[in-house]
């Protein structure tokens, strides 16, 4: 006799099962799900609590130079601007040239920032390094002129601006000069608020966050501050 099979028992689906089977076969479904996805990072982003500006502030005495195109230039072109500045001189055999490739990336990795963000380097050499100089140095360097300048003047000038305005050492020997090799971020109220490594990449890395928490936040203080007295940030350094 032929085998006689059942048919296998069709289930029922619980109300609950059913409401779903419903729901997923709906296109305004897929829509609500696809939107929750898109929404969910922004509300993150939202919601998420700023980082805080960095607590330090020293004011920066105002000042004025002779940029690489021979034109003046100082605190006042860069009032409501957040800018990194570094001390080099052009016939360094040292540090110098590390720290310039250091500012272009800077540059590079900053031009998001447009403007808003500067880079300045002030020559510890105004002896040698004339605007044409700074010029010819600063071409090695992919140089974005409306964001970075290269500053000379007088010995004097000099002197005062880096080591009174950016509390920062600076000494000479000969031929040879010593200066700081940390980075220095300034605020749009003109006061360092912060000092980085210029050889390592966390270093960077910090400075760039905090230039943008400066900026998108406009933590710059109340605008008329008295000059700070001369306390070096680095200690006096090796001449080079």
């Amino acid at each position: 006799m032929p085998i006689v099979q059942n048919a296998p028992a069709v289930r029922t689906p619980s109300p609950l099962e059913a409401r779903i089977q419903a729901l997923v076969t709906r296109p305004l479904f897929w829509v609500a799900v696809i939107a929750a996805m898109l929404v969910f990072p922004l509300f993150r982003t939202f919601t998420r609590p700023l980082p805080k500006p960095p607590s330090l502030r020293l004011p920066v005495a105002a000042f004025e130079l002779t940029n690489q195109r021979g034109q003046k230039f100082g605190s006042a072109d860069l009032r409501g601007k957040v800018y990194v500045v570094d001390f080099i001189y052009t016939s360094c055999g040292g540090p110098c040239p590390r720290m310039t490739k250091t500012m272009e990336r800077i540059q590079k990795r900053t031009k998001n920032l447009g403007t808003a963000f500067q880079l300045l380097t002030i020559t510890v050499d105004p002896e040698n390094d004339t605007p044409e100089k700074l010029a010819e140095y600063a071409r090695g360097y992919h140089v974005n002129p409306t964001r970075w300048n290269f500053l000379t003047g007088t010995e004097a000038d000099i002197q005062r601006i880096v080591v009174k305005g950016f509390k920062s050492a600076m000494t000479k020997e000969e031929a040879a000069m010593g200066h700081s090799e940390r980075l220095l971020l300034v605020d749009g109220d003109g006061a360092i608020r912060g000092i980085y490594d210029s050889d390592t990449d966390d270093g960077v890395a910090s400075l760039i966050r905090d230039a943008d928490v400066l900026l998108n936040l406009r933590d710059w203080g109340t605008g008329s501050q008295p000059e700070s007295p001369t306390v070096l940030l680095t200690p006096p350094p090796e001449t080079r």
